[in-house]
């Protein structure tokens, strides 16, 4: 069992993050917007006999698939290497483990803020949203980024020091390197994507 980070692009003042902000059942089902948004049918719903809240947020998503159709395919996945690229991007994490990294780097990872007490994933870890303003100066501060220059950080001896969750091996280092090398285009991309359209940023970590 471990922690997965994903990231899903979602319009800033949209009725279905209001929705459930304000409605404890659909809130609590926030955590599958991806799932629905990639296959809004009933039949992809939970096994069993689908709760109401469950198809009120089916219900939403639809809605916002209507004017939006290409949220759908608007997400990345930094799956269980999420603190990789955090320690890569944030001179903050590098230097004081443990301390609450609210830098633009930190944020585009951890995301900005809770949604809601009832908002959280399935391990219970709080999704967050990042508003569309923050999203685009983080947009800025991706694109700037020379990750190659990051290279000389992703040590060994400098993760595991750190604490960083999921440390590769030693042996694994290169590898682990490479895959977050090309995570990061993706990443980056993601959210010059979102930027551009003025959206926000789902964070869920599960």
């Amino acid at each position: 069992m471990g922690l997965d980070a994903s990231y899903q692009a979602l319009p800033g003042g949209s009725p279905l993050l209001e929705l459930a902000r304000r409605d404890f059942g659909v809130g609590s089902w926030l955590t599958s917007l991806t799932r629905l948004l990639q296959d809004p049918r009933e039949e992809a719903l939970a096994p069993g006999a689908p709760e109401p809240a469950e198809l009120q947020l089916l219900e939403a998503v639809r809605e916002l698939l209507r004017t939006r159709p290409d949220l759908a395919t608007r997400h990345v996945a930094l799956d269980r290497r999420w603190d990789h690229l955090h320690f890569v991007l944030s001179g903050r994490r590098r230097n004081s483990p443990g301390t609450h990294d609210d830098s633009l780097a930190g944020i585009s990872i951890q995301g900005e803020a809770e949604i809601a007490p009832h908002v959280v994933a399935g391990q219970g870890v709080p999704l967050r949203y990042t508003r569309p303003e923050t999203v685009e100066r983080i947009a800025r501060l991706l694109e700037a980024v020379h990750f190659d220059t990051q290279r000389e950080h992703f040590t060994f001896e400098n993760l595991s020091r750190a604490g960083v969750y999921k440390c590769p091996r030693e042996q694994d280092i290169d590898e682990a390197w490479q895959w977050l090398r090309a995570r990061f285009d993706l990443f980056r991309a993601f959210y010059v994507a979102a930027a551009k359209h003025g959206d926000g940023v789902l964070v869920r970590v599960d």
